[in-house]
């Protein structure tokens, strides 16, 4: 009882001291006045739905957060002693900016709907803690920010229930190289989830505006790599994405999403073994070939070249596609500074062959065998197949009658025994 009178009583004492003539809503109450109460972690509410929720407020973090200088009633402007249920807080009163940002974003939209799964301003921000993204406290400390967003994002609930991209898809970043070099290395400079998507204005990939949008992704990656980004905006890949071609790769195409990895890593799709699947992704679909008059088959007029067979063997220093034509800096043919313009190809090859001369790539690359692109290899290469197989029948034919015939002869021996 001396509990309950010890809380009750200055609540008690500051609604008689507002309800005195000419005092009422003359000030709101003091820090002091409210921490009476919400400094103490045994106060709690009663939910509708049944359990409680704890009204303390940690004085001392609360203090040592951005807002710590400034009263309670800065933000509970609703406040009164005693008061009842307090209006949610409205951060835009002092960030405008953001929460233009934030209403049109995917978080914002549903929130407005009533989704509570919708991340709200103090999800990722915090409530009475929230400090400066500079502090290694705060949650949207660099450090921090992706388990800030993983918290709902791996809840396996909420990804079924808004159909968002599966829990593995997003623990793939934390094995990524961006997510190694900052879960393992602590690099400040690597890309974590708001590079990519947006902070406030975040937005489903398919709208225009959106920073993962298709047009923007090299954009994106390039204010992190902005070398490859120039050599790109050169590239024909480049050229035809900004001349609004949409079949043109763009950075994601190549190395992938969430689960880029490092160019040494067996798994990433720009390992030197798996870059001519990779390239063939585009270059083997019928439709993007024969809309764009591109040369077809180069993935398996590659594959059954010298170099695809002993890349396929496990050679990873054999040339394959990014060797000739190059990465980010790929150019048709017809350019002078293309790296399989004719002038050029001697340079080129001289990379592998040092000896390479004018006449060492004089011949056609890609060789569709076929009697109408190439009469003599394909000649060459039907005698062989045949003769190979001659070959493999009469060895096969000869160890099956020198077995008969030794078996006849052992016959023949055990006879002239008995």
């Amino acid at each position: 009882m001396k509990r309950l009178l010890s809380l009750l009583l200055p609540v008690a004492l500051t609604a008689a001291l507002f309800a005195l003539p000419g005092v009422a809503g003359a000030k709101p109450p003091t820090e002091g006045e409210c921490m009476e109460c919400h400094g103490d972690k045994t106060i709690e509410k009663s939910l509708p739905g049944g359990g409680t929720l704890s009204l303390f407020v940690d004085e001392k973090g609360y203090r040592a957060s951005v807002h710590g200088k400034g009263a309670c009633t800065t933000c509970h402007t609703d406040a009164k002693a005693p008061h009842g249920k307090l209006e949610k807080v409205s951060c835009g009163k002092c960030h405008p900016d953001s929460e233009k940002s934030y209403a049109q974003s995917t978080h914002g939209k549903g929130h407005a709907k009533g989704e509570r799964e919708a991340a709200w301003c103090s999800d990722c921000h915090g409530k009475h803690d929230i400090r400066k993204s500079g502090d290694a406290a705060s949650r949207t400390f660099r450090l921090n920010i992706v388990g800030v967003c993983l918290k709902c994002h791996k809840d396996r609930a909420i990804e079924e229930q808004y159909k968002l991209p599966g829990q593995q898809v997003m623990e793939a970043y934390e094995n990524s190289v961006h997510g190694t070099a900052l879960k393992k290395s602590g690099l400040l400079g690597t890309a974590v989830c708001s590079d990519c998507h947006g902070n406030h204005a975040i937005l489903p990939g398919d709208q225009p505006r959106s920073a993962t949008h298709r047009q923007n992704i090299p954009t994106m990656c390039g204010k992190c790599h902005p070398g490859i980004l120039e050599q790109y905006e050169k590239s024909v890949h480049g050229k035809g994405m900004r001349g609004g071609i949409a079949e043109s790769p763009v950075c994601t195409d190549c190395h992938g999403e969430h689960t880029i990895t490092k160019i040494s890593d067996p798994s990433s799709p720009v390992f030197s073994k798996n870059i001519p699947k990779t390239c063939s992704g585009c270059h083997e679909k019928e439709g993007i070939s024969s809309r764009y008059a591109l040369p077809k088959k180069r993935f398996s007029t590659y594959m059954d070249s010298f170099h695809g067979i002993a890349l396929e063997y496990g050679m990873t220093k054999a040339a394959n596609c990014a060797s000739c034509h190059g990465f980010h800096d790929i150019l048709p043919s017809a350019d002078p500074e293309s790296r399989v313009n004719k002038a050029n190809l001697p340079k080129t090859c001289g990379r592998c062959h040092p000896n390479a001369g004018p006449n060492f790539a004089k011949g056609p690359m890609h060789v569709e065998v076929t009697p109408q692109k190439a009469m003599g290899v394909f000649t060459v290469r039907v005698f062989y197949t045949v003769f190979i197989s001659m070959l493999v029948m009469l060895f096969v034919l000869h160890v099956g009658l020198e077995h008969l015939g030794r078996r006849r002869r052992r016959r023949e021996a055990e006879g002239g025994k008995g």
